[in-house]
């Protein structure tokens, strides 16, 4: 099974060449997709930091595939607002990648992402959280969404 086999980061660079190759290699770098580009990019950035800041501050495992090894349930900061805000940050990069793109086609990784991202990796780390945390991960998963 796929589950938590495949590290999210290389589905993350399947999934931006796929959105590449489905746009015939081509980019359409006008000064408005830019900045749709980049202001996209700098909240996922803001995201992920923050995420990663949150891990370093609790001292717990960030590793993806072995969410066995967490120590503490981070369920504050931005956390309170995403499940998954380190996969959010991805999915926010494929999208401003995206708006560089010169095809409506490019969306379709995307969603294929999101769907295996959810499959084959949040939701085998959710079974895993829930069986460690117990009652607090079922609270916290009943007040915040998984990916926004």
């Amino acid at each position: 099974m796929l589950a938590l086999k495949v590290p999210p980061p290389i589905i993350f660079a399947a999934s931006g060449f796929c959105m590449f190759a489905l746009s015939d290699f081509q980019m359409q770098l006008t000064p408005w997709r830019l900045t749709i580009c980049l202001v996209i990019w700098l909240l996922a950035m803001a995201i992920a930091l923050t995420s990663i800041w949150c891990f370093f501050k609790c001292k717990t495992s960030v590793d993806p595939h072995h969410p066995d090894k967490s120590s503490v349930l981070i369920a504050t900061g931005i956390f309170n607002f995403s499940r998954n805000p380190m996969y959010l940050s991805l999915l926010l990069i494929l999208i401003g990648w995206a708006f560089l793109l010169s095809s409506f086609w490019t969306f379709v990784p995307i969603i294929a992402f999101i769907l295996y991202i959810t499959q084959f990796q949040i939701k085998p780390e959710e079974e895993i959280l829930a069986k460690k945390f117990n009652d607090d991960y079922h609270r916290y998963c009943s007040s915040v969404r998984r990916w926004f």
